[in-house]
C-alpha cells in the first residue's frame, strides 16, 4: 500500500523540479544570462520524463544567443518534432532559418495557430514568395465557425457550411482595414452560421469558384441516447450471413496503394476451398494526384473493387464511415491504404474474431504497429517485400496458431471488426481529426459495450506507415490524443501497464523463433544490460567493419539476443536455469553461426560461459572494469584478456601478471572544447556510472573548491545517484545524461578550464571516459597504469592507490590556482 503515495510523491516532485528548471531558464533570458539560461534549458532537455517542444525552444533561445546557431536549429527542429504546432519555435524558425522549405512549413504552421499579426503578415509574405495566392485560419465552435481569410488576384471569395444535401454560402467583401491587410493583399474576417445536425458539416473556402480549403466538422447537434452499458453484446453466436468487407480510403502514394491493393486481389483470389470471396471497397477521398484516380477507376471497371469517389476530401473519419453507410451488413476489415496483406488473412481474422462471442475487433501483428509491431514493440520495424510479408505470414499462422491475447484496443492499419460489434457503437466519432486515434477510439467504445479487443499473432501484415499524412502525422497525434484522454482519462496508464507486463512478448518469439535467421557468420557480444555503453561502443566498431554483431545482454538470469542489423533474432530470450533451457540456448547460440564471442561482462553467468566453452567457441574477455568474476579468470591459461587501450593494457599486466594480455587500441572521438565566451573559470566532471563513492567524492570536491576557490564552478556532464541532492551544493552542476558524440556541445558553454575523469573505478574502454581522457583541455584521473601511460603536458594523473582526501586536494591545488 506504501507504493501509490511514493510514486505520487515522486511524480510531484519531478514535476516541480521540471517547472523550476523552466522558470529559472526563462528568468534567466529575461536577464541576460545566456549560460545560466543554456544550463537551466539543457538539463531539462536531458531529465525524465521526455522534454515538452517550449523546453528546446528555451534552449534554442539561449543557444542563439550564445552564437551557437547550428546548436539552436537544431533545438527548434527537435521541438517541432515533439510538437509541430508550437508557436514559439515556428516564429523562430521562420526568423532563422536560411532554409526556405523549413521557412514556408513553419508559416503554414503559424497561419492555423497564430493570433499575432505581426508573425502573420511574415507568414504571408513567406508563403506569397513561394508561389501562394489564399491563405485562411479558423476556429469551430458548436453554433458558428469564425476566422479569416487573406488573398491576392481574386473577385469572389466564399465560405460555405455545408450539410447533407444543402449548404449556407456567405460571400466575404475585403476589409482594408484588417490587420493582414496591404497593398498585395487583401483580407477579411468571417463568421459561418452552423444549423443544428447530426451529421457531419463540411466547411469549404473558395477564391473565384476554386476551392482552397475544406474542413469536416463534427456534428453540432447530440444523437439520441444509447441503451445500456452492455446491453447491446448478444452473447449468442451471430449468423455468417455476409462475408466481410475490406474497406480501404486512399489518397496519395500510387506505388504504395498499388500494392495495397494487389495484395488484395491475390488474397481473395487465393481463398480456401468453401471460403466467400471478401468484397474490396476503395474510398477515393479526393485524391489530388491524377495517375492514383486513373488506376482506381481501372481496378473499379474490370470488377476487381468497388470504388466510391469524395468529392471533397473528407479525411479518414469520414470515408470510412461514407464507406460504412455503404455497407450495411456483414464484418468490416478497416485497412491502410499503404499495406501489404497476405492470402487467407481476412479469412483468419474472421475466425478469431468469432472464436468467441464477446471479441469485437480483431488486430494482427506488423512491422509498424505499435504495441502490436514485430519483431519489436512500439518501434518502426522493416517493411518487408510482398515475399517477405507472405514468409512471416506463413510461419505465424504455424508458430501461433490457435492464439489470440487480449489488448487494451486496435490499431486501424489493420482492424477486423464485426457486425454485432458496429451495431452496438456506431461509426467512427467525428471529433478526431483525420488518421489517427479514431481507431482506439472506436475500440474503447467496444469495449465499453462489453467487447473485447484482441491480437491474433497468427496472422502478419506488412506497414509501410504514415504515407497519407507524414508532415502531419505528430500534430494530428497530439491534437487527438487531447480528445482520447478527455474520453478515456486511464487509457494511457493502461498502455503503459500492458507495455510493462508485454503479453505478446510470448508469440513474437515464438516467431522469431521460427523465422529463418541470416546464416552470416556472427560476433556474439555479452554484456549486461544495465550497463551496456562499452557493449554498444563495440558494436558500433565490428558494424563500421561489417561484421555481424549479436548483442546478448543479460537482465537478471534472463538474457535478451538481439541482432544489431535489424534482422532476426529481436525478440528471443534465454533462460540457463533448467537443463531444457540450456538445451534451447545451445540451439539458439548454434543458429548465430558465431565466430566468436567477445564478453563484456565482468560477471557473466557461469552457466553462459560453460556452454559457450562446450560449443566450442573461441571466448575473447574484454577488461572493462577493474575487477573480473571467477567465471573469467577461471578460464583456460591460453584464453588471452582483451585490452581497449594501452592504460587497460597496464593495469591488467599488473592485475594478471600471468595471463596473457592483447591490445586492441579502440578509435575514440575528439573532444575538442572552443570557448564561447568569458575566461575558462569551471571544472567539468564526466563519471562513467552512477554511485554511492563518485556522488561522495563530487560533493566533497565541490565544497573544497568553494573554500578555497570561490570562483571556480564545477560542471558535471551526466548524471549521479541523487542530482538534486549534489546541487545543493551553490557551486556545482548536473547536466542530466549525456552520450559520447555531444559531450563537447554541452560542455562548451560552461568554458571549462579542467576537466576530471575516471576517479572513481576503472572503465575502461567506456565512450564517455575514452572522449574526456582526449579532451582539448587539461585533464585529470586516477592513473590505472601505474605511471606506465605518460599524460599530457598539463594532464594531472594521480596514483590509482590516492585515497580520496588526498585526491581531493591534489585535484583543488591543479585547477584551483588562478
Amino acid at each position: 500500500m506504501v507504493l501509490g503515495p511514493v510514486t505520487d510523491n515522486q511524480e510531484r516532485a519531478e514535476r516541480s523540479t521540471r517547472v523550476m528548471l523552466e522558470r529559472m531558464a526563462a528568468q534567466a533570458l529575461n536577464s541576460r544570462d545566456y549560460l545560466a539560461a543554456f544550463k537551466y534549458a539543457d538539463r531539462h532537455c536531458r531529465i525524465d520524463p521526455s522534454s515538452a517542444a517550449h523546453c528546446f525552444v528555451l534552449r534554442a533561445e539561449a543557444n542563439w544567443k550564445l552564437e551557437r546557431k547550428e546548436a539552436a536549429m537544431a533545438d527548434l527542429a527537435q521541438a517541432l518534432l515533439v510538437d509541430p504546432s508550437d508557436l514559439a519555435a515556428n516564429r523562430r524558425m521562420l526568423a532563422w532559418s536560411a532554409t526556405g522549405a523549413r521557412r514556408r512549413t513553419a508559416a503554414i504552421s503559424l497561419i492555423a495557430r497564430d493570433n499575432n499579426p505581426a508573425v502573420l503578415r511574415l507568414a504571408i509574405e513567406e508563403l506569397r514568395r513561394a508561389g501562394h495566392r489564399h491563405w485562411a485560419a479558423c476556429s469551430v465552435f458548436d453554433d458558428h465557425v469564425t476566422g479569416w481569410i487573406a488573398w491576392t488576384l481574386a473577385n469572389a471569395v466564399e465560405v460555405s457550411v455545408g450539410v447533407e444535401n444543402s449548404a449556407l454560402i456567405s460571400r466575404i467583401e475585403p476589409d482594408p482595414f484588417h490587420p493582414l491587410a496591404s497593398i498585395d493583399v487583401q483580407a477579411a474576417a468571417f463568421l459561418a452560421r452552423r444549423p443544428a445536425s447530426r451529421a457531419p458539416q463540411t466547411l469549404t473556402l473558395t477564391c473565384d469558384g476554386e476551392v482552397f480549403r475544406v474542413r469536416r466538422l463534427a456534428p453540432n447537434l447530440s444523437s439520441p441516447p444509447a441503451s445500456s452499458n452492455r446491453s447491446r453484446r448478444s452473447t449468442a453466436p451471430q449468423p455468417d450471413t455476409l462475408p466481410p468487407t475490406v474497406i480501404v480510403p486512399v489518397y496519395r502514394d500510387v506505388a504504395a496503394t498499388l500494392d495495397c491493393f494487389d495484395s488484395l486481389i491475390k488474397a481473395r483470389a487465393s481463398r480456401a476451398a468453401g471460403k466467400r470471396a471478401f468484397r474490396i471497397m476503395a474510398i477515393d477521398d479526393a485524391s489530388p494526384e491524377p495517375e492514383l484516380r486513373r488506376h482506381l477507376g481501372e481496378l473499379a471497371a474490370r470488377g476487381a473493387i468497388d470504388l466510391l469517389a469524395n468529392e471533397n476530401n473528407l479525411g479518414f473519419v469520414g470515408a470510412i464511415n461514407r464507406a460504412l453507410e455503404n455497407v450495411p451488413a456483414g464484418d468490416v476489415v478497416l485497412l491502410n491504404s499503404d499495406t501489404i496483406v497476405p492470402p487467407g488473412f481476412v479469412e483468419r481474422l474472421a475466425d478469431v474474431a468469432h472464436s468467441a462471442p464477446d471479441i469485437g475487433t480483431v488486430t494482427p501483428l506488423s512491422n509498424n504497429g505499435d504495441m502490436f509491431s514485430f519483431p519489436v514493440p512500439n518501434r518502426l520495424n522493416p517493411m518487408q517485400s510482398y515475399d517477405g510479408v507472405l514468409e512471416i505470414d506463413g510461419i505465424a499462422s504455424i508458430a501461433n496458431a490457435g492464439d489470440v491475447t487480449d489488448v487494451p484496443s486496435g490499431i486501424g492499419f489493420c482492424l477486423y471488426v464485426t457486425r454485432g460489434c458496429l451495431k452496438a457503437i456506431g461509426a467512427l466519432s467525428e471529433h478526431f481529426e483525420r488518421g489517427y486515434l479514431e481507431d482506439v477510439d472506436l475500440c474503447l467504445r467496444a469495449r465499453d459495450k462489453g467487447f473485447r479487443n484482441v491480437c491474433a499473432p497468427s496472422v502478419y501484415v506488412g506497414h509501410h506507415g504514415s504515407k497519407s499524412f507524414q508532415h502531419e502525422k505528430r500534430r494530428l497525434v497530439l491534437r487527438n490524443l487531447e480528445v482520447l484522454d478527455q474520453r478515456f482519462p486511464d487509457y494511457r496508464r493502461e498502455c503503459r501497464a500492458f507495455e510493462i507486463a508485454d503479453p505478446l512478448r510470448p508469440a513474437r518469439a515464438r516467431l522469431d523463433r521460427a523465422l529463418t535467421w541470416p546464416r552470416q557468420p556472427s560476433v556474439l557480444i555479452l554484456g549486461h544490460r544495465r550497463k551496456f555503453a562499452v557493449a554498444e561502443e563495440r558494436v558500433r566498431q565490428l558494424r563500421q567493419r561489417g561484421e555481424r554483431a549479436i548483442l546478448l545482454s543479460r537482465e537478471r538470469d534472463v538474457i535478451h539476443v538481439r541482432a544489431a542489423d535489424g534482422s532476426s533474432p529481436q525478440a528471443v530470450q534465454l533462460k540457463l536455469d533448467t537443463e531444457t533451457g540450456i538445451t534451447e540456448a545451445a540451439g539458439v547460440i548454434t543458429r548465430l553461426h558465431p565466430e566468436r564471442v567477445e564478453v563484456f561482462e565482468p560477471s557473466p553467468l557461469p552457466r553462459l560461459i560453460d556452454l559457450i566453452r562446450q560449443l566450442g567457441l573461441p571466448v575473447h574477455p574484454w577488461l572493462t572494469t577493474g575487477t573480473l568474476s571467477e567465471a573469467i579468470t577461471s578460464l583456460p591459461g591460453e584464453v588471452p584478456l582483451f585490452a581497449p587501450g594501452r592504460i587497460a593494457q597496464a593495469f591488467a599486466k599488473a592485475r594478471w601478471p600471468g595471463r596473457k594480455i592483447i591490445l586492441q587500441n579502440w578509435p575514440t572521438r575528439p573532444l575538442t572544447l572552443k570557448p564561447v565566451h568569458r575566461a575558462r573559470r569551471s571544472l567539468a566532471i564526466v563519471p562513467s556510472a552512477p554511485s554511492p563513492a563518485s556522488f561522495r567524492m563530487m560533493r566533497r570536491l565541490a565544497d573544497g573548491l568553494r573554500r578555497s576557490a570561490p570562483s571556480r564552478s564545477v560542471i558535471v556532464a551526466g548524471v549521479t545517484c541523487d542530482d538534486d541532492r549534489l546541487m545543493s551544493c551553490e557551486n556545482i552542476f548536473v547536466t542530466g545524461k549525456v552520450a559520447a558524440d555531444e559531450i563537447g556541445d554541452v560542455l562548451a558553454p560552461h568554458n571549462p578550464g579542467w576537466l576530471l575523469t575516471d576517479f572513481d573505478e576503472p572503465a575502461f574502454g567506456h565512450p564517455l571516459i575514452e572522449a574526456a581522457r582526449r579532451a582539448s583541455i587539461p585533464v585529470a584521473y586516477r592513473d590505472w597504469s601505474a605511471g606506465s601511460v605518460k599524460p599530457r603536458k598539463a594532464d594531472l594523473a594521480i596514483p590509482s592507490d590516492t585515497d580520496e582526501e588526498e585526491f581531493i586536494d591534489a585535484v583543488i591545488a591543479w585547477a584551483g590556482l588562478p
